[in-house]
Formats: structure tokens, sequence, C-alpha cells
């Protein structure tokens, strides 16, 4: 295939017959093809098979009804086998998020689902369940003039001494419209990411950091009825368990070889990097005394 078009995302140079206008343009040497084309039915030997997946060492097929087939493999090619008449918008919704995390696993890179930004030269990672606010606490800090790294999903490399890095993602923040309130912006100047619903794609213009720096903590975002802010250090099993279960699409890794490459990334992240829970009242965000607390404990 002759692609059409080239990307840069996660440290990647994607080559494209399609256009993904979320990612930054590039030119070089390919490390990912992303095509139109036709898919299997299913993988010849599955190590998992689930509702809307199957996955083996090297293979995964992603079936989104209505919408399109991914097939991913070797960890550099990406096959979609579109419905007729698709929005193409819905594809790329499903490309960039679940299809593309399995590439990354595919790598024995680590996707991690979180928000991350620049603090002075180090990255920070905002995680959490759905909800948590991951994105808005991000966006909050990206509107003080911090350097936006990646939304939703933030791709943590090892450099050869096993120092922690996080790669930058592509551009843009997907926010839900009380979100986008919050900051004090118009939910209607943004597209939404899909028909339907209420969540929108934000550019980010300005205070994108455009080259992979170190990280150094992780924020586990969660709420409380109490009506404190609270913040503390997680330590030793629980801090494995918390990096283990946020670990974007951890479900697709399988396979005892994929397995032991994620458990042996976890146990070096885990010795590398400082995790925190921060607790915030149900309801509300306090963003300034959030950022406060933050900035406070990653000098």
């Amino acid at each position: 295939m002759a692609a059409n078009y080239q990307y840069k995302a996660f440290g990647l140079t994607i080559d494209s017959e399609i256009e993904l206008p979320e990612l930054s343009k590039a030119i070089g040497i390919s490390d990912v093809t992303v095509s139109l084309g036709i898919v299997p039915a299913t993988l010849t030997n599955p190590i998992f098979v689930g509702v809307r997946f199957e996955s083996s060492q090297n293979e995964f097929l992603l079936k989104i009804g209505q919408i399109a087939t991914f097939y991913v493999t070797d960890g550099n090619r990406i096959t979609i086998e579109a419905q007729p008449n698709v929005d193409l918008d819905d594809v790329r919704l499903f490309l960039l998020g679940s299809a593309l995390g399995a590439l990354l696993h595919q790598r024995g890179l680590l996707p991690f689902h979180g928000s991350s930004i620049n603090v002075n030269n180090s990255a920070v990672i905002f995680s959490g369940h759905s909800g948590a606010g991951k994105s808005t606490l991000a966006a909050a800090f990206n509107k003080k003039g911090y350097p936006m790294l990646s939304d939703d999903v933030s791709l943590i490399t090892l450099t050869e001494k096993s120092i922690p890095y996080v790669q930058p993602g592509y551009p843009q923040m997907k926010l839900w419209s009380d979100s986008i309130v919050k900051l004090g912006k118009e939910p209607s100047s943004f597209k939404t990411i899909r028909k339907r619903v209420e969540k929108h794609s934000v550019p980010i213009f300005d205070n994108y950091q455009k080259e992979p720096i170190q990280l150094r903590s992780i924020f586990i975002l969660a709420s409380s009825n109490l009506g404190e802010l609270t913040v503390e250090p997680i330590k030793g099993i629980e801090k494995f368990n918390l990096l283990r279960s946020h670990t974007y699409r951890f479900n697709f890794v399988v396979g005892t070889q994929m397995q032991a490459a994620h458990f042996n990334f976890i146990t070096t992240l885990s010795k590398q990097v400082n995790v925190f829970r921060l607790t915030r009242p149900s309801g509300k965000f306090v963003f300034d005394e959030m950022i406060d607390l933050i900035l406070e404990n990653t000098k």
C-alpha cells in the first residue's frame, strides 16, 4: 500500500491510508501501517476469544458491529475492514483507542490509562476509573500553562537503563460538555467525537509537549463523600496492583509471553515512579487546590 498520509503518535511514525486529523503530521521511515482491506473472520489459533475481540501473541482481531473490524498484527500493522457507508469519525475513535492500544501491547510497551502533563520537565500522569476526572484535571493544568503530553492514554517506555519515559500522544483532548464549561469554554465551539455523544475533541494548539520526558509521578484520582481533599503515597503490593489495573486495555494482555513481559514492566516501573492516591470531594472539582497539592508532591 502506498500511504496517503503520515503521522506521529506515541513515538511512532504511522503511514495511513485514511486521514487521521487528530494526529500530528510527520515525515520519516514508518513504524506502523494503517490500511483498508479484508480481514480474517476469526483467528486461527487464538489464546483468548471474547465478545468483541480475539487475541494471540502477534494477532488481534477487534469486531465493532456496524462500524468496522480491526486486524492488528506484529506490532506494526492495522488493517481495517469498514462497514459500508460508515462514519469515519467512528472508525477513527476505535482505531486510535483500542486497536492502537493492542498494537502498543504487541510491541511490548505500556499504554497506561491516564492523561499526562509536563511539570518542571518531568511527566506526571493522572489516572483513575472512567469519570474520575483525569482529562479535566490535565486540561486545568494545561490552561495554567503546563504542556500536555497525552490525553486518556499515556504511553510509557523504558530506556536501556530502565528509566521510564512518557511519549507524546497527539495534540487533542476528549472532554465532556460539563468539563468544558468548568474550564470556562463553550462546548458548541468544539466538534463531538461521534454523533449523539456529548464528548468533544478539544485541540491543543499551545503548550503541547512534543518530545518524550521522564516519568516521575502517577496520581490515581478518586472521590469521597467526606468532603476532604487528600493525597497519600501508595507503596508495596498495592502500588504494583494499581499500576497493573490501570494499564490501558489490560484484558488485551494474553498468553504467557505477553503477560510475563507486562509483569516485568510493571515491576520495574513500580521501583522508578512515585504513586499517589488523590481523593477529592464528591460532586465538585476544586481545581486550584488540587493543582497546588499535586505541585507540592512533585517537587
